[in-house]
């Protein structure tokens, strides 16, 4: 959970967590489904399918924890910082954990100013860290290191005259001698991947569920959801009905081809099996990801099955969509990512 969240966030998602999953074998019997439910909001669900799969494999061979860098790296999602930490921490493992704040303290106690981001400079701090480790007392001295980076040795303004191992800083000391030389220039800074710019349109389908138009009382309705890839952005998640646009359309233009799509995918078509109830365009929001500057237009689509949502789901060819259809209370209460909420 601590891989790309903030610590304040966490603490409720774990505790919440820990209390419905207490044991690695309970959450093996969770299913995936549920564990993004109560993962929603902490994103990059793929996280969330790790831990899944990883206590289901560990279950499935004894349920035994791996307790070395070279067992718990072959559990799903866990990489060498991972399982160093674990390693180290929680078993006196004498290895090393490398992250971003051991990167900056090594670059600047060595004045390390190669591209910390290549492959080949990331193998040797993790060789050097490997010198470092105190070997009766692993864990500690890992946690030491990132805390000093993550408090002392930060990215704009270290502040060195705290810091317990300024002596044997190279930066430090070449920046005393030199007024062009900076600690913060160590790490050397990377120009970052720029975002990419992305359009859907979503769609909010609502489908009627009484047959009878004349009825006066409230109709019962359900929404109609989609099930994301298994693999990429978002991968095995619930949405609703979208598509990705090549580049700004106008409204009539992003109807057609939610139109098209509903058609293809659902059977869902106003010229035959439905009626439009209400249909609304909503508005737009952005919603950003890592890598990704989503650009979202939502629209809101109530529609009336002529021969009911019985007949419907019966000529249905499932294809290669995965979807369902849900009630309103059960959408509530669903672990839907915060892009769907925000549509919602």
């Amino acid at each position: 959970m601590l891989q790309q969240t903030r610590v304040q966030t966490v603490i409720e998602y774990y505790n919440r967590w820990m209390k419905k999953w207490p044991t690695i074998r309970h959450l093996s019997e969770a299913s995936l489904e549920e564990v993004n439910e109560m993962w929603a909001g902490l994103g990059y669900y793929r996280r969330a399918r790790f831990l899944s799969e990883g206590a289901k494999m560990i279950v499935a061979e004894g349920g035994g924890f791996p307790g070395t860098v070279s067992a718990l790296r072959k559990v799903p999602g866990i990489g060498n910082y991972t399982a160093g930490a674990i390693a180290s921490i929680a078993f006196k493992e004498v290895v090393p954990v490398v992250d971003g704040n051991v990167i900056r303290v090594l670059s600047r106690q060595k004045a390390i100013s190669a591209n910390p981001k290549d492959s080949l400079t990331v193998k040797k701090f993790w060789a050097l860290a490997a010198q470092l480790v105190d070997p009766c007392r692993p864990g500690d001295f890992n946690q030491s290191l990132m805390e000093l980076g993550a408090v002392i040795c930060t990215p704009l303004n270290p502040d060195c005259k705290s810091c317990p191992v300024s002596a044997q800083c190279r930066a430090l000391s070449m920046s005393k001698h030199d007024n062009s030389v900076l600690v913060t220039d160590f790490p050397t800074k990377v120009v970052k991947t720029k975002q990419r710019h992305d359009i859907s349109s979503a769609c909010v389908v609502e489908i009627l569920e009484t047959k009878d138009e004349s009825e006066e009382k409230q109709p019962n309705s359900v929404f109609l959801l989609v099930k994301r890839p298994d693999e990429g952005l978002l991968a095995g998640l619930w949405e609703f009905p979208s598509i990705i646009l090549k580049e700004e359309a106008n409204l009539t233009t992003r109807r057609k081809a939610t139109d098209s799509f509903l058609k293809k995918s659902f059977n869902l078509d106003p010229k035959k099996n439905c009626s439009i109830v209400l249909r609304e365009d909503v508005g737009e929001f952005v919603h950003v990801f890592s890598h990704i500057r989503l650009k979202i237009h939502v629209e809101l689509l109530i529609l009336r099955l002529k021969g009911g949502t019985n007949d419907w789901f019966e000529k249905q060819d499932k294809g290669t969509i995965t979807w369902k259809c849900v009630e309103s209370n059960a959408l509530s209460s669903m672990g839907l990512t915060s892009g769907v909420r925000k549509v919602m």
